[in-house]
């Protein structure tokens, strides 16, 4: 017996680059399965006139045959309908599998290596250019050619540059009109996203990006980008953050999934095809026969895939002689685990290796009674010889392990025991591949080809000596057999009690957020043509609860609300509600039904035990074995739980419902556009921003800062070009997207400067409606001030869903734009004059301001322009009119620099007071200009809107008065230094000022000991002569502080403290009076009494130290006082005062 060779496409990996040059050999025995069809139909829908999705992503597995699909895709679109018929005939599929007349398209093949795509598709382009070379006409094409060399030389290279270069390629070959325009097929892309993900190479990202823009606007010369990948965009950035992860998901947003997996089916069929004999076959009838009693039995057994008919299963299993159907079906699982799918799966039947299927035919003797066949331990002992201890590094390689070790630890003479034991630690490892369980039934046939018999005895026997043995255990909730892992627990009994538990204390909807996949979705085709990703939360909510279901949105952009119901009569209650008019008012909400209730309550609570069990049971914390068999089944019922919510809400089993209409669900396209038009009906206003730096919940902390660098050069350099950038920094290209793309910052020819404005008439990106909204919530709120997180929340809702990165911005720019009008207010306090720090403190903490939009037409008008020529003048030429804050800060700056003294005091007019206190008090500049200072001037408030007659005498009465208001605070401090050059020359009765007090101190200095005129002295000597710094400095002397810290309260207290000063001067100078005349440095007492009447007595003596009696009677004067130390020290000094005055008198 022998086995069919087989073509050596399915033996080796294709290049695409080096075998396009020889597609017609590469191609040979190419089958055009439904899978090819599909995804070639899909690709050929992006060439219609009207298509705009034009960049595909083919992602599958290692081995699953999507190199050979990007070649058969570029030999069919490049060649003409003639040639595609007699391709699909040369492969065996039929005339109308595929159409004839899409457009013929120059094929640029790209393999995959480490290094930068955009060289590598430039050089592709240039090689593409060069096989047609002889035929173009074009003379831009010599021009081109060398373009695309200098340009792959350019390690600095604009990834959009390259994308032109894709269009100039398609526009050339077009024009020369041989192709209507260009395919660009990137194999193996992954060596290139790695590449760029080790050199933190961002441009190679961008590229693609660029790309698929270039490709959705190419219109009626159509550039198609097709890409290969193993696995998404972002599992190449694993190592990186979620932010980076995040941007590679948004660019593979930009491309078209076209998931490439051979269904196992289609495998089987490959399989049948492979080993169909092309020679005479002698044993045919037995291998028919033997088909049809084995076919019977594995489809009563589960085994035959139901996509595959009753009638075609035997002539397959015949087709696929001597394989079982038990490995027939675990072919494909196995070789998906083996990472090389197809290719590995050739390469076994035609593999020499022991244990292989060559093998086992060319060492078996064929008899009609007894044929060979290729059972499951002859599977694994293939697979272990092959790949010998590396099976134990892959997929499943636990369960593959046990096996070997369990194998190694089977002590028995009975060869039944052993192929029992390898077929169910096979099946186990397989993971339930196709129908494959290791129930009785299924392991007898496996062994036997029969559920009864003699030889099905044998293997149930070998069953129960096994499980007898601890060798093997019974799973009775799955009804099968798995590898003992040497634990005592009764883990069903445990997983049952749980069971029982969760169900009376937790709800279904509760248990459903925590254990099933609740993974949010991505409306792609909206986000691709809006620049925003919109995600749905997914949320289950039980059908009683429906009413009081709030939309959960505070992250995200809708919800699809699965709807558990424990009935028939909730379902239909909740059927009821999902398609009620009310619900047109939702747009952001989807409501899923299920199609019966109860669908997967079981399975969901065994998940939920089994998790309860592994995270919390004590008894399982020391036992591995135990752990490990609770992990395997959770692992297994997880599957199981999200095949059955799939089943029970996903496809046409779930019914969709939207603003209460139904919709069909066939599969993730229709989800993608049921997702999309929910998008498009909550958020008609959205603006169009394509910029991933800023349109996004979250910012990068680079992002965050360029935002920050942008809103500084809106608001210091509006009126330069470009805002003043220089080169291509991250806020160059926010700007770029934004301000100049939307036609905020613009050059106005009225005014010839570049400035900040409301979107052009144009509005390209569709920000009015938001701009409108944010100037409308200010016009109502004119009177107070608009909490900030107010309006950045209104922008962040439906109807224009902002992203939380971008609003701020636009915030900004409307700020930019109005900046004479819109106040500032931080923690409720009036910001007179913002600075970069403050809005900083804006951006990270908008909760603690609020904006608040001041007016000035009618009257007001009138004011704003009689102040600003007195007070402002440059106010008038600001392009932003009016410029209310410019002409407030000169009186906020008045205030702020009069001294303490004049911002209390009241020693000025009640006006000017009221002046003052409005000054200090306000709260914006409108409110401060046409409010507060009028009615401070007694005038009535100036009202927004037509100006009356008497509106001009109106406004002139206010700026006089508050002209003569300034000038009264401006020189209430000079008043009070007047003042007190006034009180000092009456104290010291002066008639020449300081000059004259500074002679009076210096004539008692020698004699002085006075501290106080001391320093008295000091000042009147070191004081500026000029003006009153002179009585400034006396009074901050006498009063312990400047005057310009006074109040009014210190002023009494300053009279009385000057008049004592003026009597120690007196008294000092009347000492020195008497110093002068004795002719002898003898110490002097002066001794003065006044009494109450103001009569008062003045004595200067000289102090008697060597006087005898003087200092006996001092002594006795002593002594009497100390035997009258029962008196108080008042009392005592009251009696010697009286004498005192007695001999003063004398």
């Amino acid at each position: 017996m022998t086995i069919p060779s087989i073509a050596p496409r399915f033996m080796r990996a294709i290049h695409i680059r080096r075998d396009f040059r020889d597609l017609r050999y590469r191609l040979d025995g190419y089958q055009v399965t439904p899978l090819v069809r599909q995804a070639t139909l899909r690709v050929l829908a992006g060439l219609q006139a009207e298509a705009n999705e034009r960049a595909f992503s083919v992602v599958g597995p290692y081995g699953a045959g999507k190199s050979a699909f990007a070649l058969f895709l570029a030999h069919y679109l490049q060649r003409n309908p003639q040639s595609r018929q007699q391709l699909l005939a040369s492969l065996g599929a039929s005339e109308d599998a595929l159409p004839l007349d899409a457009p013929q398209l120059l094929a640029v093949p790209v393999a995959g290596n480490h290094s930068a795509l955009r060289a590598a598709v430039l050089l592709a382009l240039r090689e593409a250019l060069q096989r047609l070379k002889p035929q173009l006409r074009d003379p831009e094409a010599k021009t081109l050619l060398a373009a695309l060399a200098q340009d792959a030389a350019d390690p600095h290279l604009d990834p959009q540059r390259v994308a032109e270069r894709l269009a100039e390629v398609a526009n050339l070959v077009q024009r020369n009109g041989q192709y209507g325009g260009v395919l660009l097929i990137i194999d193996e892309l992954g060596q290139f996203l790695d590449y760029a993900a080790r050199h933190d190479e961002e441009r190679d990202l961008f590229l693609l990006q660029a790309l698929a823009e270039v490709a959705a606007r190419s219109g009626t010369v159509p550039c198609l980008v097709v890409t290969i990948l193993h696995q998404a965009f972002e599992r190449y950035t694993l190592g990186a953050g979620p932010t980076r992860r995040m941007e590679w998901a948004k660019v593979q947003g930009r491309f078209a999934d076209l998931p490439f997996q051979e269904p196992a089916t289609q495998m089987i069929r490959m399989v049948a095809h492979a080993l169909r004999p092309h020679v005479k076959d002698h044993w045919q009838q037995a291998r028919e026969a033997w088909a049809a009693q084995v076919a019977t039995s594995s489809t009563a057994l589960g085994l035959r895939p139901p996509e595959i008919s009753a009638e075609e299963w035997p002539t397959l299993l015949a087709a696929c002689y001597p394989l079982h159907p038990t490995v027939l079906v675990a072919l494909p699982q196995l070789f998906r685990q083996l990472a090389q799918n197809e290719r590995s799966l050739f390469a076994f039947l035609h593999s020499d290796e022991p244990w292989s299927l060559r093998d086992l035919l060319t060492n078996t003797n064929a008899q009609p009674s007894g044929l060979p066949i290729y059972r499951l331990p002859h599977l694994y002992a293939y697979v272990e010889h092959v790949l010998g201890p590396s099976l134990f590094g892959r997929a499943r390689g636990q369960r593959w392990a046990e096996l070997a070790e369990a194998r190694a630890m089977l002590a028995s003479d009975d060869p039944m025991q052993f192929q029992v034991l390898t077929v169910v630690g096979t099946i186990g490892a397989l993971e339930r591949a196709a129908g494959l369980r290791a129930d009785r039934a299924q392991v007898a046939f496996a062994l036997a080809d029969a559920t009864d018999g003699p030889a099905a005895e044998a293997v149930y026997a070998a069953l129960d000596a096994l499980a007898a043995r601890r060798m093997l255990s019974y799973r009775h909730h799955r009804n099968s057999y798995i590898l003992w892992e040497g634990s005592d627990l009764d883990l069903d009994d445990l997983t049952l009690t749980l069971q029982r538990d969760l169900a009376e204390r937790v709800a279904l909807p509760e248990l459903l957020e925590r254990h099933a996949d609740c993974t949010p979705r991505i409306a792609r085709r909206y986000s691709y043509r809006s620049g925003a990703t919109r995600t749905f939360a997914l949320r289950f909510v039980a059908a009683n609860q429906l009413r009081s279901a709030n939309a959960a949105l505070a992250d995200f952009d809708g919800e699809l609300l699965h709807v558990v119901a424990n009935d028939e009569e909730e379902l239909a209650q909740a059927l009821d509600w999902a398609s009620a008019p009310e619900r047109q008012a939702e747009p952001q909400r989807i409501v899923v039904l299920p199609r019966r209730p109860h669908a997967i309550r079981s399975s969901l609570l065994e998940v939920a035990a089994l998790r309860g069990l592994l995270e919390e049971h004590p008894a399982l914390e020391h036992d591995r074995p135990a752990r490990r068999e609770v992990a395997g089944r959770l692992l297994e019922a997880q599957q199981q739980l999200s095949e059955l919510i799939s089943a029970t809400y996903g496809g046409e089993q779930g019914r969709w419902f939207h603003r209460h209409q139904a919709y069909p669900i066939n599969g993730p396209r229709d989800l993608d556009e049921l997702l999309s038009a929910a998008c498009d009906a909550t958020y008609p206003a959205a603006p169009r921003i394509w910029n991933e730096l800023i349109v996004r919940r979250q910012l990068s902390s680079a992002a965050a800062k360029a935002r920050r660098n942008l809103i500084e050069a809106m608001l210091e350099r509006a009126d330069q070009a470009d805002l003043g950038f220089s080169g291509f920094p991250p806020e160059r290209a926010m700007y770029e997207s934004i301000l100049r793309q939307g036609g905020l910052h613009r050059y106005d020819e009225a005014l010839g400067r570049w400035r900040i404005g409301p979107p052009s008439a144009e509005d390209p990106l569709g920000l009015q409606p938001a701009w409108s909204a944010m100037e409308q919530l200010l016009e109502g709120h004119s009177e107070r001030p608009l909490p900030l997180t107010e309006l950045l929340g209104m922008l962040e809702r439906p109807p224009y869903g902002l992203k939380a990165g971008l609003s701020p911005l636009l915030f900004f720019s409307l700020y930019a734009a109005r900046s004479g009008e819109i106040s500032l207010y931080e923690r409720g306090n009036y910001v007179t004059t913002p600075d970069l720090a403050t809005y900083e403190r804006l951006l990270t903490r908008p909760d603690g301001f609020g904006v608040r939009l001041s007016r000035a037409d009618g009257a007001r008008a009138l004011v704003y322009r009689h102040l600003a020529q007195a007070l402002a003048p440059q106010a008038l030429a600001q392009p932003n009119q009016p410029a209310l804050l410019t002409v407030a800060l000169p009186l906020l700056r008045s205030i702020k620099s009069l001294p303490s003294y004049s911002l209390q005091t009241k020693r000025i007019g009640a006006t000017a007071q009221a002046v003052r206190r409005a000054l200090r008090e306000a709260r914006s500049p409108d409110e401060l200009l046409f409010t507060a200072l009028p009615r401070a001037c007694g005038l009535a408030p100036f009202p927004a809107g037509n100006v009356d007659a008497h509106a001009p005498a109106h406004v002139e009465r206010f700026a006089a008065c508050l002209k003569a208001s300034l000038q009264e605070l401006q020189s209430a401090y000079q008043q009070l230094l007047t003042w007190i050059a006034d009180a000092i020359q009456a104290s010291f009765k002066l008639t020449n000022g300081r000059s004259e007090l500074l002679a009076r101190y210096q004539a008692i200095a020698p004699t002085n000991s006075n501290a106080q005129l001391r320093a008295l002295g000091i000042r009147l000597e070191t004081a500026d002569p000029q003006g009153l710094a002179w009585a400034e400095s006396i009074a901050a002397l006498i009063a312990k502080r400047p005057p310009e810290l006074w109040s009014d309260s210190d002023l009494p207290s300053f009279e009385a403290k000057l008049s004592e000063l003026a009597a120690q001067l007196r008294a000092a100078e009347e000492l020195a009076l008497i110093a002068g005349n004795t002719p002898s440095p003898t110490p002097l007492l002066r001794i003065g009494l006044t009494a109450s009447g103001g009569s008062e007595q003045i004595r200067v003596i000289s102090r008697c130290h060597d006087d005898p009696q003087v200092a006996q009677l001092q002594q006795e004067l002593h002594s009497t006082l100390t035997r009258h130390a029962s008196l108080s020290a008042d009392q005592r000094t009251a009696a010697l005062a009286m004498l005192l005055e007695q001999l003063l008198g004398d």
